[in-house]
């Protein structure tokens, strides 16, 4: 898992620096042993050991709450880790990964605002961080803040881009409105990276919408070689096929995707596969 080097800070350096580690200093060592092996449902048991035996009386105590929040986050207890969290931030001020993990669990629970704000604090204290800065880009584009994202990811571009700073500038231009800039963006992040995903799903998202149905069955096409069962890229290469009046290819495929769980894809198969008479 990528983030868990990340998230996770070893606090007990030294810890067995003494001739005999106590049981709480066991319990941690072994609770890390565990966590590096990603068995956090382990690592887990052992840190509320360490919570149970020191009654986290002490801010040096409460230390192991952080590792405990990243173990709930990993289990998806995210409103539990967001406890652990409440206590150990205010306390530990100067950790940046502390709110890069609340900042992860508040885009889990989908609260768009609160993540925006602990973006903007990380990057008070780290303002060129380009990870950070196309996280905060692509949040504003979620919250429909496309002006400020376009201005963000503008200034970006003079030092830094990629494919992820062209797709966000094209969701930009798309959420105003602004199909053809979108496109050219989409394009952008596909030159940048030809093995990107996103961008030919969203290129061939806004051709199906502007109803040029070849250019999207081209994109869908390149983006199938990339991941050749996902199912919505089969359900708008349906929708496109059906719009060309390849109705065979298009309805099974449509048909694929409805009975594999794209509830969307119901109303084309009424209206061109199974037309009522």
């Amino acid at each position: 898992m990528r983030w868990i080097g990340i998230l996770f800070f070893l606090f007990s350096v030294g810890l067995f620096a003494q001739t005999k580690p106590s049981k709480v200093q066991v319990a941690e060592a072994l609770g890390d042993t565990l966590f590096n092996r990603e068995d956090f449902v382990g690592a887990l048991k052992q840190y509320n050991k360490v919570a149970k035996a020191t009654k986290l009386k002490t801010v040096q105590q409460r230390q192991i709450l952080y590792k405990r929040a990243v173990c709930l986050f990993y289990l998806g207890e995210f409103e539990q880790a967001l406890a652990d969290l409440k206590v150990f931030i205010p306390e530990n001020q100067s950790l940046p990964r502390a709110r890069i993990l609340r900042a992860f669990i508040y885009r889990e629970l989908g609260e768009l605002q609160l993540q925006l704000d602990d973006l903007n604090q990380l990057l008070e204290w780290d303002a060129m961080n380009i990870d950070l800065l196309k996280w905060r880009a692509g949040l504003l584009v979620e919250m429909g803040e496309n002006e400020q994202a376009l201005v963000e990811l503008k200034a970006m571009k003079q030092w830094a881009t990629d494919e992820e700073v062209e797709l966000y500038t094209g969701l930009a231009y798309y959420g105003l409105e602004k199909p053809d800039s979108a496109l050219y963006h989409f394009d952008q992040s596909i030159l940048t990276n030809g093995g990107y995903l996103p961008a030919y799903q969203y290129a061939g998202s806004v051709c199906l919408e502007q109803g040029a149905f070849e250019l999207a069955l081209t994109y869908i096409n390149l983006a199938l070689r990339l991941d050749g069962q996902n199912l919505e890229l089969l359900f708008y290469k349906g929708v496109a096929l059906v719009e060309l009046d390849r109705k065979e290819e298009g309805c099974r495929l449509l048909n694929k995707a409805f009975y594999k769980g794209i509830d969307d894809a119901g109303g084309y198969l009424e209206e061109y596969c199974f037309p009522k008479e």
